[in-house]
């Protein structure tokens, strides 16, 4: 069985690619990301089930069973986790929340998602410094 440092540090090497590789898509097609989540609001629930399956859940179970990190920056991980859990609970169970979060695609345009890029992209950061 793995200990925490242990399955932490195999989580932190899983999740550089996907938070750089989505932040720097995010930064560099954010026409395309907006595209995409109108289209999957657009889909009523069936856009919620879609984007929570398609991008969220499998990080979120990774993280949040095997990064319990509650000490140095390794924290960021683990709260980012349990928020992404958690919204995906709340996504599922209302899903009227979770069309509102699509929406927000609209509201914010492009500007929302290169700034949602940069944050993938500082995650993948934390998770490179912690993995070394």
């Amino acid at each position: 069985m793995l200990t925490t440092p242990e399955s932490a540090r195999i989580v932190e090497g899983i999740m550089v690619l996907p938070f750089v590789l989505m932040g720097l898509s995010h930064i560099a097609s954010p026409t395309m990301w907006r595209s995409f989540f109108v289209h999957l609001h657009s889909m009523g629930e069936k856009g919620v089930i879609y984007r929570t399956f398609a991008l969220e859940l499998i990080p979120a179970i990774a993280i949040v069973t095997f990064h319990q990190v509650w000490h140095g920056w390794g924290v960021i991980i683990t709260l980012y986790g349990i928020v992404l859990t958690t919204k995906i609970t709340l996504s599922l169970l209302f899903p009227a929340i979770g069309l509102r979060s699509l929406a927000m695609a609209e509201q914010h345009g492009r500007s929302g998602f290169i700034k949602a890029g940069i944050v993938l992209i500082i995650f993948g950061a934390i998770c490179v410094g912690l993995s070394i």
